[in-house]
């Protein structure tokens, strides 16, 4: 219905807030790395929350030839597992026409983690996360895809036609949520552990506006300072023997103790009173859900450039489940919201407030998640009191040779791939 360039004023629905209306000055948003919904809150019910959606005894995946096993969701001890093909093609078997069958066929041999859930004896502290503040059952990656896809649509609410893991080719101009916060004079900034995904997405975001990239230990002292920008994106490393971003095989303990200090150094700021975090996943990984992803309104009129697809195929389908979670005084406390949002809806919702026009018709039809808040009585004015992250030594130092193992495989595989000779 509405294209892009279409303002806030003139998309949102008539009384929802706008501008000034919403009482957010500071934006922080922490997008992890590939877990689904199912995948991390299935066992929630048993923890304290009951209102979510999680998947039925009954789901269940086999091997499509019938020979094989039936694995039906089970639960995970494991911090680290093996990571699991999430590619277009992958992921649209994973889907198989909405029936969410094929899943462990996708991530044969050994397919059976991709049906692993974690409860809150792993996940304490995102367990605890999930029961105080408000959380989403249907928040959907934008792009049934991989990563770069679908973080693209986080800060541009498209990737250009881009759907692969790799960077994007490089296009005549760079359209973000960043280029639309530095017309209007509000402050942004790229807090991260090392190199990031807008370095490859965006190549010219950084040489021409280096000073909004700063060290993930800068945003600490900021916070604690009380000088959080208006939008601040939060980027974990998938570096060295301990990545923090999630992503498998990664310790998901150790990606959690990072939320958890960046959370706490927000809730312990003088700015907290204004302040939202969004806590989410850029896609699934590969990992099971239950919940077909609906229909979404195409970007553009740039097709899926790959090889193989038809013509037709179009950006018209969201991705599977994520976790997503609103961390603010003004988020409703141990409320589930049941809306269809994704990524472009978080971008809407800070265009919104800072009154921007769309970026594409997928953000200019994406409904903001309003009703993950209260902001006439702030449930959290006074921040609640959380648990310490655990992080299991044994498991810590098991995965890092797990961590070290799969980069040295990943290595070898991109060796042999290349051509040989001079």
């Amino acid at each position: 219905m509405f294209r892009a360039g279409t303002s806030p004023r003139d998309s949102l629905d008539r009384g929802d807030p706008i501008g000034s209306q919403i009482p957010i000055d500071h934006f922080v948003v922490v997008l992890q790395e590939n877990r689904s919904f199912d995948h991390y809150f299935q066992a929630l019910p048993e923890f304290g929350q009951p209102d979510v959606d999680v998947a039925q005894e009954s789901f269940d995946n086999s091997d499509p030839s019938g020979e094989g096993e039936i694995v039906h969701p089970f639960l995970l001890k494991d911090p680290c597992v093996e990571d699991i093909p999430h590619n277009w093609v992958a992921v649209h078997h994973q889907l198989a026409d909405g029936k969410m069958s094929g899943f462990l066929a996708a991530a044969n041999p050994e397919g059976r983690r991709a049906l692993g859930y974690y409860d809150a004896t792993t996940l304490n502290y995102y367990y605890a996360l999930a029961n105080t503040f408000a959380i989403g059952d249907r928040y959907f990656a934008p792009v049934p895809g991989p990563t770069f896809p679908n973080r693209m649509y986080f800060l541009s609410a498209s990737s250009f036609g881009h759907a692969k893991n790799t960077a994007p080719p490089p296009r005549d101009e760079e359209r973000t949520l960043f280029h639309q916060l530095e017309q209007k004079r509000l402050s942004w900034v790229v807090y991260s552990e090392g190199s990031t995904f807008e370095d490859d997405m965006y190549p010219r975001l950084r040489s021409e506006q280096g000073q909004h990239f700063r060290d993930i230990s800068e945003f600490y002292v900021d916070a604690l300072a009380g000088r959080l920008p208006f939008f601040a994106w939060v980027e974990s490393t998938f570096e060295g023997p301990l990545p923090t971003d999630e992503h498998a095989p990664a310790n998901v303990q150790i990606g959690q103790a990072f939320t958890a200090r960046v959370i706490a150094s927000v809730m312990n700021s003088t700015t907290w009173n204004r302040t939202a975090l969004f806590l989410t996943y850029d896609e699934h990984g590969g990992f099971f859900d239950h919940v077909p992803p609906p229909r979404a309104c195409p970007p553009d009129d740039e097709p899926p450039r790959m090889a193989g697809l038809s013509s037709a195929t179009r950006f018209d389908q969201l991705g599977p489940r994520v976790p997503f979670i609103v961390v603010s005084p003004f988020a409703k406390a141990h409320y589930v919201s049941h809306r269809v949002h994704s990524h472009s809806s978080v971008l809407r919702l800070v265009q919104a407030r800072a009154e921007l026009p769309a970026l594409t018709a997928r953000d200019a039809n994406s409904e903001p998640p309003f009703d993950f808040f209260d902001f006439e009585h702030p449930p959290f004015s006074i921040p609640p009191n959380l648990p310490e992250p655990l992080v299991d030594p044994v498991q810590k130092k098991r995965c890092i040779a797990v961590a070290i193992a799969a980069r040295a495989k990943k290595k070898q595989k991109e060796a042999a791939a290349r051509p040989s000779g001079g």
